[in-house]
């Protein structure tokens, strides 16, 4: 009787608590909302932790590519023959740039500037930003690390560090991309600091 007994609350207890198993379940289906709080940083971590676990990366790529739109598929698609390609092998781009060079008002010694460029491809083939590389303290916040298609427009945001500068300066911001002429874009940022201002240890002091 006392084993019919057990086996009685057991059942009970498996019958109570089933929904609750089953809802977990349905909920972890979906991990989108456990992600909203997440930065891309975090994301990543997430998504590398899912490829160390045995997740295929064939899989997610195809995965995203269903989601997208035809046109962007098409965009896929053609980056993907790009890549196969080559670095030297990829097409010559027409790309007109906002300005070549950022003028700065005369700003004091220490400041940090931040500006951006925009680049739009008005050519017929894809364009591509391999490699950067900035000179005094020069830093480059953000560039596109995608093909911009034709048509499209994209932001390169950078930010210029004027501590230790005196006088005009004019930092250069170099692009390794696939444009035309040089397969190399130059940028400027132009301007004078000023430098800061010595307090006087005594009155007589300039």
């Amino acid at each position: 009787m006392r084993n019919y007994s057990r086996i009685f609350l057991l059942f009970t207890a498996l019958i109570a608590i089933s929904p609750v198993i089953k809802a977990q379940k349905e909920h972890l289906k979906d991990i989108r909302p456990l992600l909203k709080s997440l930065t891309p940083a975090q994301k990543l971590q997430v998504l590398n932790y899912l490829r160390h676990l045995g997740a295929d990366i064939d899989d997610e790529i195809q995965h995203a590519y269903e989601r997208i739109s035809y046109q962007n598929q098409e965009n896929a698609v053609t980056h993907i023959d790009l890549l196969k390609k080559g670095e030297n092998q990829w097409p010559a781009a027409q790309v007109a740039w906002n300005r070549d060079t950022i003028f700065f008002p005369k700003m004091p010694e220490g400041n940090r500037l931040i500006d951006s460029f925009t680049v739009r491809n008005t050519g017929s083939t894809p364009y591509l930003i391999q490699g950067t590389k900035t000179t005094c303290d020069c830093v480059i916040l953000k560039s596109p690390d995608h093909p911009v298609m034709p048509g499209e427009s994209a932001v390169v945001r950078v930010e210029f560090d004027s501590r230790g500068k005196r006088g005009l300066s004019t930092p250069a911001i170099i692009l390794y991309d696939n444009s035309i002429p040089n397969k190399r874009t130059i940028l400027y940022l132009r301007g004078e600091i000023a430098p800061r201002k010595k307090l006087r240890k005594n009155p007589w002091e300039d």
